[in-house]
């Protein structure tokens, strides 16, 4: 049997019953499925509204497995196939099998595990051996098999079948292709199928356990990984074969399920959300709930309901105890902003909280983006995460939804074991915003490094290499509210280790909302991660402290593969590894903002070897390399100017300005370039003067000259990297 992916409650075993109580039936038609698996057979009580499973029986008697299970409503007994002794067996209400003497009509030396009990009648059905009936009012010594399909129709793969309550028609999803089958039995009891339409699932799937409850609902558990499809076959006359997740439960790679058909699936010990039901809130809708587990939860509190107390009758509105306690919002909801949102773990577990925002207040989480928060992986304690507010979300009141639970890949709805659902009303406010790109909307500007400086070095230009955007986004009074700052690693061709970020010249540290900045790595919001850089005067967004952490070595040989994107015929066109916007919000908006584009530059981590140009082994945040005729920080020295090959005289109180005479050699050469396009950066070791020639007239000139000196038009291709 595969490991389980849940908790599992302590088995309980039985041991054989006395005679006397060897036949006894279940007392009532029972509520929850049954699972048989594995080889001697497990048997699990599982509750369908969330997955949460017990083991009732690790000792049935039969030796080997137990398949094609069906629950009888006539005398309250679960059959099924014994595999070892080749024979249909009836288990009581201890979860212990009886052999019966079947005297004929199956096909010699077959097994069958697929299988269901309707009106005192047991089918099993075998791909290519036929489907059989077997009148179970007979008497177990009488027992005869007839055939009611054909082995030639009997030619779709099944795992297992289910009876639909009360009318009798046969259900069962097939593993090949995923359709909905419907059998249908004529006036002499012989079995037709018809293709209902496809269940729109995908991956690796094999529906060992299918049951009907007493509404008309058919759930489906896929062994492999022991998720609970639901369909809604409720109005016979027109059926919908879309399954829909609707709770996890065990996995296994020999599974069968059984579940009295008329009784309804209920919830117990759990928790639901209490959003209108148009959210999914109720059982019937489908909504989010979770078993009680210990020491789970968001906030302190956590209620358990039978029945969703869906809005307006949710608990913060009847007077009960009001368990929505573990999200508050600590900045308002605003169209373009971000906002600050406090989510306390509770009890003693981590957790995976997602979060939902019905941002179109179209009464559902469903639309796009409406998935803010995913899989923070949160300990215990208050976490502070940082989400945008669309800015064409619907002003006004809607609802968003959080959850914790055991394992990540929650959705807005549907049962797991252990964790919390909380819904909370939400008010979005308006807010016109405008943006002005730089360099433009969709376009990059390039951004070059060489970190050897103030020495030469090899000048490849290669040892960092960045596409670059900003977006200043401003109010309707034309005010500047927030830099948006985009980039994409392209190159790293450093030996060093090289951190980046991007100063605010002139823009003091206090004046920016250092809370609510943030940073999304490879589209995923990094929301504990400090971007605004303590202990300066300026305002400066850290980045990355050490770029070279930021991806990994293509697999390629020699020294090719030690750096990124630098050697020709070396990982040119793999992914993107490093790709990241960068928010820095003003507590107060601005009228001026620097000149673009910002002052974006590299650094030296601390404890990091950065050659031996210093009196220093270690210069970590002294050294720092900007673009030519950009400012330090507040951090850095200025003590390497004019030293090793750097000719520029660096005075702070001309930086920044025209006259700031900074990271430049002979010549004008500098050590920091900007681009104005996706530009095509030489390979490993050779000289950006030798692949772009032009590079020196244009430095020497001051930029008047050779302008186009960057295009591919005037670059020694053989010489770029490609």
């Amino acid at each position: 049997m595969k490991k389980f992916m849940r908790s599992i409650i302590t088995p309980i075993l039985f041991l054989s019953p006395p005679a006397a109580m060897a036949a006894k039936p279940f007392g009532e038609c029972p509520t929850e499925a049954f699972l048989f698996q594995g080889e001697p057979a497990t048997v699990y009580a599982v509750d369908l509204s969330t997955g949460n499973y017990q083991t009732v029986s690790t000792n049935t008697g039969a030796s080997g497995v137990i398949n094609a299970v069906g629950f009888n409503k006539t005398d309250r007994y679960i059959y099924g196939w014994n595999k070892a002794a080749k024979t249909i067996t009836r288990i009581n209400q201890e979860y212990r099998i009886e052999d019966l003497n079947l005297q004929s009509g199956l096909p010699e030396g077959k097994s069958f595990f697929v299988g269901d009990v309707f009106d005192n009648n047991y089918f099993l059905y075998l791909q290519n051996q036929g489907m059989f009936k077997i009148d179970l009012s007979l008497g177990d010594e009488n027992l005869t098999a007839t055939t009611v399909m054909s082995a030639s129709d009997a030619d779709i793969s099944l795992t297992d079948f289910a009876f639909y309550p009360e009318t009798g028609e046969l259900f069962a999803v097939e593993n090949t292709n995923r359709d909905l089958y419907l059998f249908t039995f004529d006036s002499s009891g012989n079995a037709s199928k018809t293709k209902i339409g496809a269940t729109e699932l995908t991956g690796k799937t094999t529906f060992g356990a299918q049951y009907f409850d007493k509404s008309g609902f058919m759930y489906i558990s896929n062994n492999h990984d022991g998720k609970i499809y639901r369909l809604d076959l409720r109005d016979l006359g027109n059926l919908k074969p879309q399954a829909e997740f609707f709770a996890d439960g065990p996995s296994s790679n020999k599974n069968d399920g059984a579940r009295c058909a008329s009784a309804p699936v209920t919830a117990s010990n759990t928790d639901f959300g209490d959003a209108p039901d148009s959210y999914k809130t109720s059982l019937v809708e489908n909504g989010p709930r979770h078993f009680i587990g210990p020491n789970f939860f968001l906030g302190s509190q956590i209620d358990s309901e039978g029945i969703a107390a869906v809005s307006p009758s949710s608990d913060d509105n009847n007077g009960s105890p009001n368990d929505e306690d573990g999200v508050s919002f600590a900045t308002n909801f605003k169209q373009g902003s971000d906002v600050l949102i406090n989510v306390t773990v509770g009890g003693e577990a981590i957790g995976y909280v997602n979060g939902w925002f019905d941002w179109d207040g179209d009464g559902t989480f469903s639309g796009d983006n409406e998935q803010s928060i995913t899989d923070e992986y949160l300990i215990p304690g208050t976490h502070t995460l940082k989400v945008r507010v669309p800015e064409d979300a619907k002003a006004g009141t809607t609802w968003a939804r959080f959850r914790i639970g055991n394992a990540p890949g929650l959705t807005y709805f549907g049962g797991v074991t252990y964790g919390e659902v909380e819904d909370y009303p939400i008010t979005i406010e308006e807010q016109t915003l405008t943006h002005n790109y730089y360099p433009g909307e969709g376009t990059w500007v390039t951004l070059a490094y060489e970190d050897n400086w103030p020495e030469k070095g090899d000048y490849d230009f290669n040892d960092i290499v960045m596409y670059y955007r900003i977006d200043t986004v401003s109010n309707q009074d034309g005010n500047i509210v927030r830099y948006d700052i985009y980039g994409k690693l392209q190159a790293y061709g450093a030996t060093y280790s090289n951190g980046f970020a991007v100063q605010l010249d002139n823009i003091a540290r206090s004046q920016v909302d250092a809370d609510s900045a943030k940073i999304v790595v490879n589209n995923k919001t990094l929301h504990s991660q400090v971007v605004i850089e303590e202990e300066q005067t300026n305002a400066v967004a850290l980045i990355s402290s050490n770029l070279k952490d930021e991806f990994s070595p293509p697999e390629c040989s020699g020294d090719a593969g030690k750096f990124y994107r630098v050697w020709r015929g070396c990982n040119k066109d793999a992914a993107d590894q490093f790709s990241f916007v960068v928010s820095i919000p003003f507590k107060s908006a601005i009228t001026n903002g620097p000149d673009m584009p910002l002052n974006p530059f590299i650094f030296a981590p601390e404890g990091r070897f950065h050659g031996n140009s210093f009196d220093v082994e270690y210069p970590g945040r002294e050294l720092e390399i900007h673009l030519k005729g950009h400012c330090l920080t507040s951090l850095a020295s200025d003590r390497f100017f004019s030293t090793q090959q750097d000719t520029s005289i660096y005075n702070s109180e001309n930086c920044p300005g025209p006259n700031c005479d900074s990271f430049h050699g002979v010549n004008g050469t500098p050590w920091g370039l900007l681009i104005d396009s996706n530009w095509a950066h030489p390979s490993e070791r050779t000289d950006i003067l030798q692949a772009y020639p032009d590079l020196a007239e244009f430095a020497s000139s001051g930029g008047t000259q050779k302008q186009n000196w960057h295009q591919r038009a005037n670059a020694v291709v053989n010489k770029l990297f490609e």
